[in-house]
């Protein structure tokens, strides 16, 4: 065996070893944040990176069992990587369900973000119930700047929901039982049940097969 192959391998096993020892060490330093922040968590899930928590002393942030989430640049590398940011203001809530799995993305929550159970968020993807800023211009460019006013309204992804990476689900959107939002969205209105969403803005592609494998598919 050449001396390449030979370091290489070495380069693999020292890559498995610190990936081993990222999930561990991952896993206390987010429950330590978990802790810092209030937030009501079960102790089955898994952490991949440590994320950005913020949540507010008049916040809440509470997440289901089998939660699974990657963080940072080492992690489910696709392009693009980030910390998770987990961010409630006061008065804000962040709902998470059994199940939900997530890769560098941002919740920010300004009033109240619901996933339920078994949905699937894709790499930086960015979930708004708030528009940060006035509509109006004077109030913008007020020193300091004026947020009395500002937009918000609720976001909630329903049971079964898969977002492609890169979208962008703001206030006021109600993503359907299992229907899909393609990669590279842009969603600000609500989409029904069992259907396909995509694009800037995301519209209505065509419905979901539903629960039914393709070979049924063809038969249906």
């Amino acid at each position: 065996m050449s001396l390449a192959n030979v370091i290489r391998k070495a380069y693999r096993g020292l890559r498995v070893l610190y990936y081993g020892c990222a999930r561990r060490y991952s896993w206390v330093i987010t429950c330590f944040k978990f802790h810092l922040n209030a937030v009501d968590f079960k102790k089955d899930f898994v952490s991949y990176g440590v994320p950005i928590v913020d949540i507010n002393l008049k916040g809440r942030f509470k997440v289901g069992h089998g939660f699974r989430f990657n963080s940072g640049k080492y992690h489910a590398m696709g392009g693009r990587q980030q910390q998770c940011y987990f961010v409630a203001g006061p008065g804000a809530e962040i709902i998470i369900g059994d199940n939900v799995g997530l890769t560098s993305a941002a919740i920010i929550s300004r009033k109240r973000i619901v996933i339920e159970d078994n949905v699937k968020i894709g790499i930086n993807t960015v979930i708004y119930d708030t528009d940060f800023h006035s509509l109006y211009a004077e109030m913008r460019n007020s020193v300091p700047e004026r947020i009395d006013g500002v937009r918000c309204a609720d976001v909630h992804i329903k049971e079964g929901a898969f977002i492609g990476g890169h979208s962008t689900i703001l206030k006021g959107v109600t993503i359907g039982k299992n229907s899909i939002v393609g990669a590279g969205s842009v969603v600000f209105e609500s989409i029904p049940d069992e259907q396909i969403w995509i694009g800037n803005p995301a519209k209505f592609v065509r419905n979901t097969y539903g629960n039914l494998y393709p070979s049924e598919q063809q038969t249906a």
